[in-house]
C-alpha cells in the first residue's frame, strides 16, 4: 500500500470516528427530547422516561397509594378514584360523601376487620376546616372512622399505615399541616395525639415514610417532610426523623429541598437505580412562582441527593407502584388542571 492510499484511508477512517462521536453525543439529548415531548415539559436522566398520565375525570391529583398494583388517588377537587396505569379512574365514592380528601391508605391484614378498606384524611367545612379519617368500603359505602382530638388539626395532609415489623406497626398515622402535629390511630377508630412540631418554630408538614430495616441511619424511625414555616431561605425544607415516642430527632436524615413532598425507596426493578431513596420536591408553589416548573425529583446515593428529574410543577406526593415511579402533581397542566407522572425504566 503506497502513502496516498494510507492517506485515503486514514482520513476515511477519521471521518468516520468522528461520525461515530457525533452520534454518542447527541444520544442522550435525543433521548431527553423524545421524554420532554411525551412529558409536555417532564425531563428525567436516561435511561428513564416521564410522562404525563392521560386520567378522564381526574383534575388535580393529591395523595396516591399503592392498592396491589392499581393506584388509589386523591382529587383536590374532591374525589377519591382508582386509577390503572391504563388512565382509567373509577370513582370509589359519591363526591358529596368526602370533602377535600387528602392523604389514602389501604387498610392492611391485621388492622381489625378492615383489609382492603380505603381510609381517607379529609378536611371538613372546608379546605381547611378539621381533618378526620372516612373510610371507604368495598361496596363504595363512606363512614367516619376516626374524629382527631383537636379542633386545630387542620391543613390535612398525609395518611399512612405504619410499616410492619417496625414499631409503628399496627397503626394508621395521619398528619396535620395546621398544627404541625401527627395523630395515631388504631384498629378501634381512637384517635390520639402522637407528636407535635411546632417548636423551635412550627413546621408545615408534607408526607411521612418508613425506612426499609437495611437503612442504618433511621432503623426503627419514622420519616418526615417538613420545612420551617414562614422561611424565606430557599433550601431550609428537610426530611426529619422521629422515634416510636413521637419525638423528632435533633439530627435530621437529609436537608437541602424546598419542599420535600414525596419520597420513597426503589424497587429492585427500577433500572439502574434499584434501593434508592427518591424524593419528590414541590418548589415554590406555582401560584406564587409565575408558574415556573421548579418541582424536581432527586435520588440519593451516597447521602448527597442529586437531580433525576424536573419540570414538575408542584408535585405532592410519590410512591412506587410496581416497578414505576408515581407522583401526583395537581398543576401539571396549569392552574387545577393536574396530572399523574409517571417514571419508569427503560431498562
Amino acid at each position: 500500500m503506497n502513502f496516498s492510499q494510507r492517506k485515503s484511508n486514514f482520513s476515511m477512517f477519521a471521518i468516520a470516528f468522528c461520525l461515530v462521536a457525533l452520534a454518542i453525543a447527541a444520544l442522550p439529548s435525543l433521548t431527553n427530547s423524545i421524554a420532554r415531548a411525551a412529558g409536555a415539559g417532564l425531563d428525567v436522566e436516561v435511561p428513564f422516561e416521564i410522562k404525563a398520565l392521560k386520567t378522564p375525570g381526574l383534575v388535580a391529583p393529591y395523595f396516591v397509594q399503592d392498592n396491589h398494583g392499581t393506584m388509589v388517588v386523591s382529587d383536590q377537587a374532591g374525589g377519591v378514584y382508582s386509577v390503572t396505569f391504563g388512565g382509567k379512574a373509577t370513582a370509589l365514592a359519591d363526591k358529596t360523601k368526602i370533602k377535600n380528601p387528602a392523604g389514602v391508605a389501604i387498610g392492611p391484614a391485621g388492622f381489625g376487620s378492615y383489609e382492603g378498606s380505603v381510609f381517607v384524611l379529609a378536611a371538613t367545612g372546608g379546605i381547611k376546616g378539621a381533618c378526620e379519617v372516612e373510610r371507604i368500603d368495598k361496596s363504595g359505602a363512606v363512614t367516619t372512622f376516626a374524629k382527631l382530638p383537636d379542633a386545630a388539626a387542620t391543613e390535612c395532609r398525609d395518611l399512612e399505615f405504619g410499616a410492619a415489623g417496625s414499631p409503628f406497626a399496627g397503626k394508621l398515622y395521619a398528619v396535620t399541616s395546621g398544627n404541625a402535629s401527627i395523630y395515631a390511630i388504631d384498629a378501634s377508630g381512637k384517635a390520639t395525639a402522637f407528636g407535635a412540631y411546632n417548636k423551635p418554630v412550627p413546621f408545615e408538614l408534607t408526607t411521612i415514610s418508613f425506612p426499609p430495616s437495611s437503612d442504618s441511619k433511621a432503623a426503627g424511625m419514622m420519616l418526615i417532610g417538613m420545612r420551617a414555616k414562614g422561611g424565606f431561605a430557599a433550601k431550609v425544607g428537610r426530611i426529619g426523623m422521629i422515634g416510636a415516642d413521637g419525638k423528632l430527632k435533633d439530627d435530621v436524615y437529609l436537608v437541602g429541598f424546598i419542599r420535600p413532598s414525596g419520597f420513597a425507596w426503589s424497587p429492585s426493578t427500577f433500572g439502574s437505580y434499584s434501593d434508592e431513596l427518591m424524593i419528590a420536591d414541590t418548589g415554590k408553589f406555582a401560584s406564587e412562582n409565575d408558574n415556573e416548573r421548579d418541582g424536581t425529583v432527586y435520588r440519593v446515593e451516597k447521602d448527597i441527593a442529586r437531580g433525576f428529574a424536573s419540570g414538575l410543577m408542584d408535585p405532592t406526593d410519590m410512591k412506587f407502584i410496581g416497578s414505576k415511579a408515581v407522583i401526583c402533581d395537581p398543576a401539571e397542566k396549569g392552574k387545577g388542571q393536574g396530572a399523574i407522572v409517571i417514571i419508569s425504566s427503560m431498562l
